[in-house]
């Protein structure tokens, strides 16, 4: 074999991004003059994404739930004057005792569990505490009765100021406007749920066009995407809301069995982490990322689960139950309860899945961390940048990019006057190591990799 050296040497980028390269380099930069360094800050926890999503969904859950409640009815409710009344009807198969004719539709009373109010006070319901031609507030589900629809009354006040004339219930419409509520209501959930978690980041960091295109399609896809979700996850809840009835061994007709209210939670669950894929989809695809978007997809699903097993017992807990007269707060709350949980589970996913970042240790927003999701990650004083360093003369547009190499990451510098400096030294192109320090303009950045 031949002494000589080789005519040529190759390096190819992946010798570069070896390990042992950042081995030498650190060896290396050990020697020569000590460079000031900015001294650590401690990660703000108002900053923090599990902090920051978890508010943003509570509150886009929240102003959902105002915008849909006054188009929630908690049954049917029809005023009129009983026609006639027949106390020993018996509804065959059902716990039913007793019928009225209320302004021309059919009522049913409950064998048990029902409530009748008088003057102020409250007693059973039973057919015959009621006479023809008084004046009643009947509170009930509609349902088929094979020939007609007709109300299975819980809640019956006897009237004394209604007047004389009283409009004709019309049970198909007041169906018809509980079914487009219902259908619109859960993708609106999602739809605003989904727009306070996509724009969340974008607020925080100032970078308002990114929080705007960020909440147009956070909410566009929650919405679309909840309306589907809907329909799928009410065929779910409809299935183990079936099984639950099937196990309902309470005999109490206003109560449900411990068991059937189990499997009507878990149902209750599995509807609501469908919905939430269209809750945590939106902040990856309006900044391209796939890693948020795979991200805000397990936790949408994870938090919509969580918040959809909280709903019923937080209904209960709160006095809203199965036949409450109105659970307007305990829904305020579950929806609330669910937004929350939703943004809480993506943000703790982002911090588990999280490769790289920078911590702001000097600059407008000190204490924040920057997760490196996007392959380049830019930094500039442009808030199209995925890093917005606003209000700085220093900074150019465009001043900086990380780059992937290999195992770990490169900074370049996008030829800026003031120049991108790391640990105190101007550089063009610098391979980083975990808690070197990125200078650009005022702003001092710590680089983090998750291996330490």
């Amino acid at each position: 074999m031949s002494d000589e050296p080789p005519d040529k040497i190759v390096i190819s980028r992946q010798d570069l991004a070896a390990k042992r390269v950042d081995d030498v380099l650190s060896q290396q930069l050990s020697f020569g003059a000590p460079v000031a360094m900015a001294p650590p800050v401690k990660a703000a926890w108002y900053y923090k994404p599990w902090f920051v999503l978890t508010l943003a969904g509570g509150i886009g859950a929240f102003l959902a739930w105002a915008i849909i409640e006054p188009f929630f009815d908690d049954g049917v409710r029809i005023v009129g004057r009983i026609e006639e009344v027949d106390p020993q009807a018996a509804h065959a198969g059902a716990p039913l005792l007793g019928r009225l004719r209320v302004s021309g539709v059919t009522v049913w009373i409950l064998s048990k569990g029902g409530t009748l109010e008088v003057d102020g006070r409250e007693e059973p319901l039973t057919a015959e505490k009621l006479k023809e031609g008084q004046v009643v507030e009947v509170l009930g589900e509609a349902t088929d009765d094979g020939n007609a629809t007709v109300l299975v009354a819980r809640d019956v006040t006897v009237r004394y100021d209604a007047g004389t004339d009283l409009p004709k219930p019309d049970l198909e419409a007041t169906q018809i406007r509980q079914l487009v509520a219902a259908l619109l209501g859960f993708p609106l959930i999602a739809g605003f749920v989904g727009l306070a978690i996509a724009c969340a980041d974008g607020l925080v960091s100032r970078a308002w066009s990114r929080a705007a295109v960020s909440a147009l399609v956070g909410m566009a896809l929650g919405f679309g995407v909840g309306l589907v979700m809907t329909f799928v996850g009410g065929i779910a809840y409809a299935m183990l809301s079936h099984l639950a009835q099937s196990l309902d061994t309470q005999s109490e007709a206003m109560k449900m069995s411990t068991g059937a209210f189990l499997v009507q939670t878990m149902g209750r669950g599995v509807s609501w982490a469908l919905i939430g894929i269209a809750m945590g989809m939106g902040q990856g695809i309006a900044l391209r990322s796939k890693k948020l978007f795979i991200n805000g997809l397990i936790g949408g699903v994870v938090g919509g689960l969580l918040g959809g097993l909280l709903f019923d017992p937080i209904n209960y807990a709160m006095g809203g139950g199965q036949f409450a007269r109105s659970a307007d707060a305990s829904r305020a709350v579950g929806f609330t309860c669910i937004g929350l949980c939703t943004g809480l589970m993506i943000g703790i996913v982002e911090l588990i899945a999280r490769e790289a970042w920078l911590k702001m240790l000097a600059g407008p927003l000190a204490g924040k961390e920057f997760i490196l999701y996007r392959d380049p990650t830019t930094i500039g004083s442009s808030p199209k940048r995925e890093i917005y360093l606003f209000k700085d003369p220093d900074v150019e547009p465009e001043h900086a990019q990380i780059v992937k190499a290999g195992e770990g990451y490169e900074l370049v510098d996008k030829k800026s006057p003031a120049g991108t400096f790391v640990n105190g030294r101007k550089v063009t192109r610098q391979r980083l190591r975990s808690q070197d320090q990125i200078r650009i303009g005022s702003t001092v950045l710590l680089f983090t990799m998750k291996e330490d």
